[in-house]
Order: C-alpha cells, then structure tokens, then sequence
C-alpha cells in the first residue's frame, strides 16, 4: 500500500498525539528550514526515540523572508526588503544580486505575489499585486529563475553532521552534482526534491544518482504553469520505477484537513491519482505540522491507496534495459512480477540485506503485500518508504536453509498463515552485493509438512 510520510510540527508536540502519529505514519519529517541548527538537533534526537525512519528537509538554496512581526500588507502597499539579514525585513541570501526592477517574487506557495519597483543597493521595495499578510520565514519563489546558490546552507551542514536520519530530503535539486556535494556530510538515502525548472530539466542524471525523488508540486508550480504539474508527476513518478527508486508526491495533498476533518472530494481524487502513478509514498506538510487532524489526515491517505490498490498497474516497460539495474537481478525480479500475478500466489517474501531487492519488486506496484527480511535496522528502515514492502528484522541470516527459516520467522510474527502461497526471493551461495538470483514458490502448508513440522 502506499507509504504516508508525517511532518514534525507544533501539533505534534504533544507527546501522546505524536506517538500516535508515529505507529501509524511510515516515515517522520523533520523540516529545518524552519528551526535552527540547536533546536533541529534536539528535536531529531527526540523524534528517533519513536523508532521510526526520519526524514531531514533541508533549507537548501532556498530564499527565505524574516521579519519580527506579521505585516499586513493591502493591495497596492510597498515595503523594502534588505538583502544584508538586518532591518525590520529582510531576506537571508543576496537576492538582490539576481532580480530586477520590474521582476515578480512569490510568497506562501506562490499564492501572493509582489512586484520589485525599486533596487537601492542592497535594498528591495516590493509593491503588493494583492492583498499578503508577511510572516516570519516565508520561503520566496521567482518564477523560471535559477539560482547559483549552495544546495546546502551551513545550518544543513551543522544538522546533517550532528544526527544520523534515514533519508534526506534534498530541497531545491538543481543537477546530479548537487546530490554527489550532499553525500559528502551524510550516509543517509537523499531523495532529490524537484520543485524548479532546473531540476525537472535534469531529471534523469539527478534520478541516476540520487537514491529516490519528490515531487514538490508547491515550489514546482510556480516555477513551471500550474497545468503542466500533474503531466510532470506522472512523468517524475514514471521515471522513478524505470530506475527501481522510491517516489514521493508532495504539497497541499490534504489542504483543507488543516482545519477539517474531511477532505474535499477533490483531494481523494488526487490522492488516488498519485497512487494509480505509481508512488510510493504522499507526503502530509501542513496537515500534520500545524493541523488540527494530523491522525485523521494519515488514516485518509491509508484509507484511500487501500481501495486504489487493486486498480494499480505497472508502467515499467517490459522490454526496459537500464545499466543501472543488474541485468540478472532485473530478469529475476521480472520472472517473480509475472508469477506474482497469479491469483494463487497470496504474498511475497523477500530476503535481502541492502534492501535492493525490495526495490527491484516495488516497482511493479504489486497488490500484494512485499515482506522484506533483512539482518540490517538502517535498511529495515529505509524499506519503510517502499510501496507495499513491509520491513521485517532478522537477528542474524543463518548459513542454510534460509526460505524455510525465514518463513517460520514470517510464522512467528503473524505476517504468514499456512494457506498463504508465497513467492519467495533470496541470494543464495553469493557474497555480492545488489544481486538477487533465487525465486522459489511453496504453499506454506507443504513447506511445513515437508520439514516435519
């Protein structure tokens, strides 16, 4: 089923309602755009005690507005901005080194829009094409505009070098050398975020190198028209499962639930939608951030991918080659695909220790369930994201009889009952790494007997 990623947020402060949160969400993202480096510490570090994967946002070369009070700016008001992080606003990169006189700049997901009439320095004067309320950190956009910024602030560094998450969500992905700087301050998976032209240009190397994608649909549809955002999700989520990495469809999925209980059937449409592409995972923002229904937000997303689940088809191309892939682990994993497909078959167990061979069987969105054994935590987390794989932990592999010892483990927790039919998938007699090369099928009732059990 599809994963749900949960963001960290003053709702969540209550310590009950979070572990709530936190046995039902997959994943727990951390945002710390909007907390400095101390405070993003101490928050990672009460947030693992949850034993859930986390997820860090970076800031990344993004332009934020600060100010020390909320302004309300009416339709037609001017206010400067300084570029030099002082005055009552201003701004915390040299923006004005990059824009304009005549040139737009977008606040609160492109919803408000200011005009630049005048530069004096380092000095900006905006003027309000519509009424905006200006509050600390709102992240501004421009439209169709790439800037040379680092794709980590020194705030990320700090972070990233202090805690051990399980993914990072790399905001603002321009090219595959942004994803190659950032592993040089983490060994967590990094998920690209495309939310600019840029990013969406070099699709295909950033996929080529980072470990999954995230499609922020907020970002993106200012810097590309509206209209073209759905096309470029089916595209992004597409070109995802051809490369065997993890999707993730973001922004405003559950919009009104911040202050309702139910969402409009607008927002179940999108929801199936992204499902019926071939997500992996949604990710909720403001609805579990600062909403007042973050449970109920999660369980409409479950609720949803459930009763999709059945209508989802793989998009990956039979005949797809990709050098990424190991051409036997790729052969394998399409044989265990079509025998999968086989009303008889009830589940699949996958025994694997990098997490590569989930991946490889994810991606064909299979409506069955993926239990994937591994003797790793970091990658029995990492699974977590993975549509439809649940990552179950094996204290040591043992050297033989591997399929039958790993379906009296499945036995043991209840995800197995003797009438399931199970396809199965293992290394067997091989040290490397990324390689599946065994598929075997048993009713779990024959193994049993079979073993005299």
């Amino acid at each position: 089923m599809v994963k749900v990623i949960a963001t960290y947020g003053p709702s969540l402060y209550d310590s009950k309602l979070l572990s709530q949160v936190c046995a039902e969400a997959d994943v727990i993202r951390q945002n710390i755009s909007h907390q400095e480096p101390e405070v993003a510490v101490r928050t990672f570090n009460l947030l693992r005690k949850y034993n859930r994967p986390i997820m860090i946002d970076t800031s990344g070369p993004e332009v934020r507005l600060h100010t020390r009070e909320k302004i309300n700016l009416n339709k037609g008001g001017t206010l400067d901005v300084s570029c030099k992080g002082e005055g009552r606003v201003w701004l915390d990169q040299p923006l004005h080194e990059h824009i304009d006189e005549g040139d737009s700049v977008y606040l609160d997901d492109g919803m408000c829009e200011l005009r630049v009439i005048g530069k004096r320095g380092q000095t900006l004067t905006l003027k309000a094409v519509d009424d905006v309320c200006i509050r600390d950190r709102m992240a501004v956009n421009l439209r169709g505009r790439s800037l040379e910024f680092p794709i980590l602030k020194q705030s990320d560094i700090s972070v990233l070098k202090a805690t051990n998450p399980s993914f990072i969500a790399l905001s603002y992905t321009r090219t595959y050398e942004d994803v190659r700087e950032a592993r040089e301050y983490t060994r967590a998976k990094i998920i690209a975020k495309i939310e600019n032209k840029e990013g969406v240009s070099n699709i295909e190397s950033i996929l080529a190198e980072a470990d999954g994608v995230m499609i922020a649909r907020g970002d993106l549809g200012i810097e590309v028209p509206a209209e073209e955002v759905p096309i470029l999700q089916k595209r992004i989520v597409g070109l995802a499962n051809n490369y065997a990495k993890p999707s993730v469809v973001a922004t405003q999925v559950l919009y009104s639930m911040v202050d309702k209980p139910m969402p409009t059937r607008a927002e179940v449409s999108d929801i199936a939608n992204a499902v019926l592409d071939g997500t992996d995972a949604i990710l909720l923002s403001n609805e579990t951030a600062v909403g007042k229904y973050p449970l109920q937000a999660i369980r409409q997303i479950k609720k949803v991918g459930a009763r999709v689940a059945p209508y989802v088809r793989s998009k990956v191309p039979d005949d797809l080659r990709n050098p990424a892939i190991d051409p036997i682990s790729d052969m394998l994993s399409k044989t265990l695909r079509t025998i999968a497909l086989n009303k008889q078959v009830t589940k699949i167990v996958v025994i694997t220790r990098s997490g590569y061979s989930a991946r490889l069987i994810s991606r064909f969105k299979i409506h069955k369930p993926i239990i994937a054994i591994t003797t790793e935590p970091e990658v029995a987390l990492e699974m977590s994201l993975l549509y439809n794989v649940y990552p179950v932990r094996w204290t040591k592999k043992p050297e033989r009889h591997i399929i039958p010892r790993a379906t009296l483990l499945c036995l043991e927790r209840g995800l197995l009952d003797e009438e399931d039919t199970v396809v199965f998938a293992a290394a067997v007699r091989t040290k490397a790494s990324g390689v599946t090369n065994t598929i075997e099928v048993h009713k779990v009732s024959d193994m049993m007997s079979s073993l005299g059990i």
